[in-house]
């Protein structure tokens, strides 16, 4: 179906064609009539157009960044609402963002030059200063939201989740995973100037090593990891840094906002004399298995943005190679039917190998098994005691269950113990003896659903597993006892051809009248929603089960066909369970 804004003119500006789109709004191409120039126009997507409170602070702060002058901060011209759409208007950059440029260089297995990333760095730093100067922080510093034009123009954009620190404002909770903040990651009001230099902190982080420090599919998991896990030594990965930029990169990378650079101006002050410094690298130990091999320097940033954008991909750990690709790779379909035959000759080489194994060895003896004994808060009276003891293969190591215990609720009911807010970890023989998080997971080989809130909005998304009866689930706050208190009930998200959850779709809960803080739109969801329902703050209290109240209440619970799947941390603003 066209789009019904195409060909349409707004005030000056005519809409000529589709940009791109997002979970809050849709940006055109287009023209100002008047002026005859290019412009970009970002209008307001539709699901939003009914809330008078959201219009007006998009319009607002449009206008409030209309009257700034950066050279490396995009010029907003217009902000207002007419014929039912709220929109702004602003200069239109005739390039690539970075998130592109970067995947070039990591299709051709190269790092920008460090010229390059200075000159970036320093850019994007300036951005932000004066941001912060105005009041504002961004609260999504990511690739894609820097652009650099064809006369190599560095440009930082989209302010649509901007806070303005005085009174606060729109946007998302989240941000974009990769990139966001520990305290951003726990509660939108907690973003501070420090947290956009931690975004620019991750990105520095990326552009020099090749990866990002934290990744994972699942978007919450890598919230997660920003919040608890210690970012991995950069030399690890690019064993060509020197020590004194590692340092500059780990403490733009710290926890805690007030132990980061405190400007953008110092950061980039301490990166310039790290990378220029004569200091001689420590001697590293050898490269772990899978490490990616990485060359210095690449063709300039000017070449590359030159070049056809490649497909986009998921962002590189560090574990994933950036070796070169054979130089006979072209693009056309011969080199897919060589790898093709190549796959199946290994395919059978394998299997020749594995009978002549088997044929020699036998089978593989059994696993040995370590038991390990938990130790538990009693279970409600709802439920069966819980075995004291579980067993765990001895092959499992340390790092593969340091898992949060906060993001899921109770083992099966083979292995199942109760979430506790402190759940103790087994201690394993011949490991060290620190406790180590284990998961907790009622139903391993159920649906994972993910859930993610703030103060105003709660949000579930079926992540993988058949579609659910929305009617099957409730929701019930915990009181500092463990009794079950506000309650809410999934029937509620029915309506005229909606009674199920399909795969990927989310669903949304959204107190209705309130303004701050904002309504989150995780990325997760994609803005793409099955059913919102919008209880009144006043009149329906008892529903909003994931408030944070004064009683003692520290969590909540799932239900699922009347029986508990698990528990979520109230403070922890995210959280997976799984449903049978």
């Amino acid at each position: 179906m066209k789009d019904p804004l195409l060909g349409h003119q707004l005030a000056n500006f005519r809409i000529d064609s589709l940009l791109g789109q997002g979970g809050m709004a849709t940006v055109y191409y287009g023209q100002d009539i008047k002026l005859q120039r290019p412009v970009a126009i970002k209008v307001i997507d539709k699901k939003y157009r009914s809330d008078p409170a959201y219009i007006k602070r998009f319009i607002n702060e449009a206008r409030m960044m209309a009257k700034w002058r950066h050279e490396n901060i995009i010029q907003i011209y217009y902000a207002d609402e007419e014929q039912g759409f709220s929109y702004y208007v602003m200069e239109y950059v005739d390039g690539q963002d970075l998130s592109t440029v970067m995947e070039l260089y990591a299709n051709e297995a190269e790092l920008m030059p460090i010229e390059d990333v200075l000159r970036i760095g320093n850019c994007i730093a300036s951005a932000l200063d004066y941001a912060h100067r105005q009041g504002v922080v961004h609260r999504d510093i990511k690739p894609s939201n820097i652009l650099i034009s064809k006369d190599q123009r560095v440009l930082l954009g989209d302010f649509g989740m901007a806070l303005e620190v005085s009174g606060g404002s729109m946007g998302s909770i989240f941000g974009t995973p990769h990139y966001i903040s520990p305290e951003q990651a726990k509660r939108s009001a907690d973003a501070v100037p420090q947290s956009d230099l931690y975004s620019l902190g991750v990105i520095l982080f990326e552009i020099l090593t090749g990866a990002v420090p934290f990744n994972d599919p699942s978007p919450a998991s890598i919230a997660l990891q920003h919040i608890s896990q210690l970012p991995p030594a950069p030399r690890s990965i690019n064993p060509l840094l020197s020590a004194s930029v590692e340092a500059v990169l780990l403490k733009a990378l710290e926890k805690d906002p007030k132990n980061r650079y405190q400007s953008g101006a110092k950061l980039m002050n301490a990166l310039n004399d790290a990378l220029k410094s004569k200091d001689a690298k420590l001697p590293l130990p050898p490269l772990p298995v899978g490490v990616p091999t990485v060359r210095r320097s690449g063709p300039p940033i000017e070449q590359m943005t030159r070049r056809e954008a490649p497909q986009k991909q998921m962002r590189r750990t560090v574990h994933e190679s950036i070796a070169p690709l054979p130089a006979t790779v072209h693009a056309s379909n011969q080199p897919r039917k060589k790898s093709r035959w190549l796959g199946i000759f290994l395919l059978l080489l394998l299997l020749g190998l594995g009978g002549w194994y088997y044929a020699k060895n036998g089978l593989p003896s059994a696993p040995a098994v370590i038991t390990a004994t938990f130790t538990s808060a009693p279970p409600s009276p709802t439920e069966p005691a819980p075995p004291t003891q579980t067993e765990i293969p001895a092959s499992a190591t340390a790092t593969q269950m340091i898992v949060p215990t906060n993001t899921l609720a109770s083992l099966s009911t083979t292995t199942s113990i109760p979430a506790t807010t402190n759940t103790t970890a087994p201690v394993l023989e011949g490991t060290p003896t620190s406790l180590i998080p284990v998961p907790t997971i009622r139903y391993p080989d159920g649906s994972r659903y993910t859930f993610y809130w703030n103060e105003t909005s709660f949000h579930m998304k079926n992540q993988v597993g058949e579609p659910r009866s929305f009617s099957a689930f409730a929701f019930e706050r915990l009181d500092a006892n463990g009794n079950p208190t506000d309650r809410f009930t999934g029937h509620r998200w029915e309506n005229a051809g909606f009674v199920y959850i399909a795969q990927g779709v989310c669903v949304s809960i959204k107190i209705y009248g309130d303004e701050d803080p904002p309504y989150i739109d995780p990325p997760d969801c994609q803005g793409a929603y099955a059913s919102i329902v919008q209880p009144r703050k006043e009149q329906d209290r008892a529903l909003f089960f994931w408030n944070p109240k004064n009683d003692g209440s520290t969590q909540f619970r799932v239900l699922f066909a009347g029986e508990e799947a698990g528990r979520c941390e109230i403070n922890s603003w995210t959280c997976e369970v799984y449903i049978p």
